[in-house]
């Protein structure tokens, strides 16, 4: 085998592994971004409620939480939870 080819078989080993570690570390990350969304209580503003409010009373309830979920980044229970709060249709 001449040294080039060992050397790219080497180097791509080598990126696997990395990639690999970067993919887990993504993951980690992710993992400890949904702990920590679930462990934050979702405080809407003034300026959020109103805009809340006025995308259920144009658009509707699912078109809000669709709102949410795209523009804060929320899952689709916390986004309810707070659409149900507002509108006041909460449980809790």
């Amino acid at each position: 085998m001449d040294w080039s080819v060992i050397l790219l078989i080497g180097s791509l080993l080598l990126n696997g592994f990395l990639l690999n570690i970067v993919i887990e570390q993504a993951k980690g990350i992710s993992t400890l971004r949904r702990k920590l969304i679930r462990t934050e209580p979702i405080v809407p503003d003034d300026t959020l409620t109103a805009s809340i409010k006025e995308k259920i009373d144009t658009d509707g309830v699912i078109t809000a939480i669709k709102f949410l979920r795209e523009t804060h980044d929320m899952s689709l229970l916390e986004a309810k939870r707070l659409v149900d709060r507002i509108t006041g249709r909460s449980l809790s």
